[in-house]
């Protein structure tokens, strides 16, 4: 439907057309290019400075985690602690009191110096010992609780994510460091719990500070959230996402979510091995300020596509000058006017093509007179072709062999004659047909040699040999019994008898051989072949007739050409082309 519209529309529409989808194309590729730089770059802008804040936070929660440790280890390192684990060790529960009552010094001094602690236990095998400031829950034994079965399932991580407080009252959701200090007076079953206010962690990690839009997501690497699974997105547990995670220390990708694309940043924390720091930007909401680049390029694009309305009314006039004088030119051609040239001052495309114009009715003159020579010699070939189907001297013979033959009371071989006779005339006069088919030109040479069999008894013997394939090939009329009667007239009369005449016909390379083969007296068949290509030959008439017909219907790609050893045989080869030529008449085309 829009190619018939296009080939209805005028060459100053398509012109106008052409050079507005032109400008609108440069446009918007223009456009978009420009949008798709400042995109990306907003876009690798934003995940660096999204990565540096994420750096900073993290170096922060670092910083809080290392100052947590520190004031535990210093705990540790005191004299009260020392003494009370050597009295573990030896099993002295007399002192276990006493040591309660040391360790509230360093408990206090913790929890001065470090606010974010919430509480401390130490679990031993002789008792718990804790600051008095907070109520333990003494119905749940530290090697019994779920803390405790979490170390054991992953003893590399110190840190346990957010849960509820259940070794002391209030259950208040903290964050666990468990340490198992190592001493010179070791002690198994010897366990450090330092539980830290979640609030303040968090506070801690959101205080560093975000890029716009982009939120903060602490996050093990099994995809357990460190301060609880509160609003967090439902990808973070995603495999492919926590696969990611694990493939550098720090670094950032982009990872298709249910809400569309995200810019995702992460860094592992120094302190607690298994925990990740991840901030996440949504693409849509990063880009929203290069949308108003979106609008810009409308504009840019509505102004360019008015101004390629005038000028490309302005080209269209301009160019279409020369093409309205060339199509008045064609139209006086058309009337008949041959004589009618295109002339223009210009040396463009429009030019030349007019000169080629001219150039054309210059051809079409001379190929004029070239058709009107050509058939010319065509009704002189019909007209040879006709003389020589009825050959005075060939009639004479049948004709007296028949009388004679009735004479001798022979009326099979008569009818037979009659026959064949009437077959070689119909078969060659093919209702006026230049064009007949293989399969009929050969009953046509069929019936002419069992004519001539009749008129030189015992003479000679004949094969056909013809795929069924190839009888339906056109070809042109009388071609092959002209070759017969020169085998017989010049090569077999002579003998007394043994002639053999052999006609086969074959396809190679897209050109039909077609062969007539005697083994007769021979003759000069370079002389013959040289006769035949001069335009008005003398290498005899009917041959010479064969030449003329094949050059005019097939062109110079067929011909007659003779092959000739004396007394051993003698060959006719008929070349015509199956495929091709320059001539519309042809047959094979």
């Amino acid at each position: 439907m829009l190619k018939a519209w296009v080939y209805r529309t005028s060459l100053k529409k398509r012109i106008w057309l052409s050079f507005t989808a032109l400008t609108v194309f440069c446009i918007s590729v223009t456009g978009l290019l420009a949008y798709s730089i400042a995109s990306r770059a907003m876009e690798r802008n934003s995940v660096e400075l999204n990565q540096n804040v994420l750096n900073q936070s993290i170096n922060v929660l670092d910083q809080k985690l290392k100052q947590i440790i520190v004031a535990s280890s210093t705990m540790m390192l005191s004299e009260a602690y020392q003494q009370t684990i050597r009295d573990i060790k030896a099993h002295n529960m007399e002192r276990f009191f006493a040591n309660f009552s040391m360790l509230q010094a360093p408990f206090t001094q913790v929890e001065l110096t470090e606010n974010s602690i919430e509480s401390i236990l130490i679990s031993t095998p002789d008792g718990d010992f804790y600051s008095t400031s907070n109520q333990r829950r003494t119905l749940t034994p530290f090697l019994e609780s779920s803390l405790y079965q979490r170390i054991k399932e992953k003893p590399e991580s110190n840190w346990v994510e957010s849960h509820r407080d259940e070794l002391f009252a209030g259950k208040h959701h903290v964050i666990s460091l468990v340490l198992q200090p190592l001493t010179d007076n070791y002690v198994p079953d010897l366990f450090l719990i330092v539980n830290v206010k979640e609030d303040i962690l968090e506070d801690t990690v959101s205080g560093g500070g975000s890029l716009g839009s982009a939120r903060f997501l602490l996050i093990n690497k099994e995809g357990t959230s460190v301060f609880g699974d509160g609003e967090r997105p439902g990808w973070s547990r995603d495999s492919v996402f926590l696969d990611k995670l694990k493939e550098a220390d720090r670094g950032n990708f982009e990872y298709s979510a249910g809400d569309g694309p995200m810019l995702l940043s992460y860094a592992s924390s120094g302190y607690a091995k298994d925990w990740v720091l991840v901030s996440y930007l949504s693409k849509k909401e990063l880009l929203q300020p290069v949308r108003s680049i979106q609008w810009l390029v409308l504009m840019i694009m509505a102004a360019c596509i008015v101004i390629a309305l005038f000028l490309a009314r302005y080209l269209s006039a301009l160019l279409l000058g020369p093409l309205l004088k060339l199509q008045r030119t064609m139209s006086r051609v058309e009337q008949e006017d041959l004589s009618a040239r295109f002339q223009s001052p210009f040396q463009d495309e429009i030019g030349e093509a007019g000169r080629k114009f001219n150039q054309m009715l210059d051809r079409i003159g001379e190929l004029i007179v070239e058709v009107k020579d050509t058939e010319k010699e065509k009704r002189k070939a019909e007209i040879k072709a006709l003389q020589a189907q009825i050959e005075p001297h060939f009639l004479y013979n049948t004709l007296n062999t028949i009388f004679w033959k009735c004479e001798m009371d022979e009326y099979e071989d008569v009818k037979q004659m009659v026959i064949s006779l009437s077959a070689l005339f119909q078969l060659g006069l093919n209702n006026g047909q230049e064009i007949t088919t293989l399969g009929k030109e050969l009953e046509h040479v069929r019936q002419y040699l069992n004519l001539q069999q009749q008129c030189y008894e015992g003479l000679f013997d004949y094969t056909i040999d013809a795929g069924v394939e190839l009888l339906e090939l056109p070809v042109l009329k009388i071609i092959i019994q002209p070759l017969v009667e020169n085998s017989i007239l010049h090569g077999l009369k002579e003998l007394r008898g043994g002639g053999v005449i052999r006609i086969s016909v074959e396809v190679a390379n897209n050109t039909l051989l077609i062969r007539v083969t005697d083994n007769g007296t021979g003759m000069n068949a370079e002389k013959l072949n040289a006769w035949l290509k001069e335009p008005n030959g003398s290498g005899g008439y009917a041959l010479s007739n064969i030449c003329s017909r094949l050059q005019l219907y097939y062109g110079k790609e067929a011909g007659l050409v003779f092959r000739s050893s004396p007394r051993v045989e003698t060959e006719a080869v008929l070349s015509i082309p199956v495929e091709g030529g320059i001539n519309p008449e042809r047959p094979f085309n």
